[in-house]
């Protein structure tokens, strides 16, 4: 019986290791969520944001990058716009990137709030998320629950080298009350 206990409690221990190790998000990540949220907090009281894992930022990176360069703003604008629509069709998408040099995380919050708040950070994706919904005759919009997707990955070497921040937020439609 002792025996059973101690592989128990080892188990456990593994398996509580690998949720810490495992956890969604770096540092910059959480940090950055929490001033995010806060700013989000001063246009809608109930807004939450979440770090998430890291998929939807590689997947930005992966098509905003060619030969190890940054395509040029229109081409990466349309390449990052065609993935994350594909990624995610049930929730509204928006993503921005930016140069990661003299930032701190409430710097780069800020970055992120400009796209998510402004009139012109409508999401990218949201006639597809309306059409998804389009057999409801009701109308739909943005939630509280945000959940944010941020990487940084370096353009060029040596002294050549720029450091950038790559930044997805979904938000889940919730049908507008009339």
């Amino acid at each position: 019986m002792k025996m059973a206990k101690k592989l128990l409690a080892l188990v456990l221990t593994g398996v509580m290791a690998m949720s810490v190790l495992t956890g969604c998000g770096s540092t910059a990540s959480r940090q950055a969520t929490g001033k995010l949220e806060g700013m989000l907090k001063e246009a809608n009281p109930k807004a939450t944001v979440e770090v998430g894992s890291e998929t939807l930022a590689n997947m930005a990176i992966d098509a905003a990058t060619e030969n190890g360069k940054l395509q040029t703003p229109a081409s990466a604008k349309s390449s990052i716009r065609t993935a994350l629509q594909n990624a995610k069709k049930d929730e509204y998408v928006w993503y921005t990137y930016f140069k990661a040099e003299g930032k701190n995380e409430t710097d780069k919050a800020q970055e992120i709030s400009k796209v998510v708040l402004t009139k012109d950070g409508k999401a990218i994706n949201s006639s597809e998320v309306l059409n998804a919904y389009s057999l409801n005759s009701k109308g739909y919009k943005p939630g509280d629950e945000f959940v944010l997707s941020m990487k940084e990955f370096t353009i060029g070497t040596g002294k050549d080298a720029v450091d950038y921040v790559m930044v997805v937020v979904t938000c889940k439609a919730v049908e507008v009350s009339k």
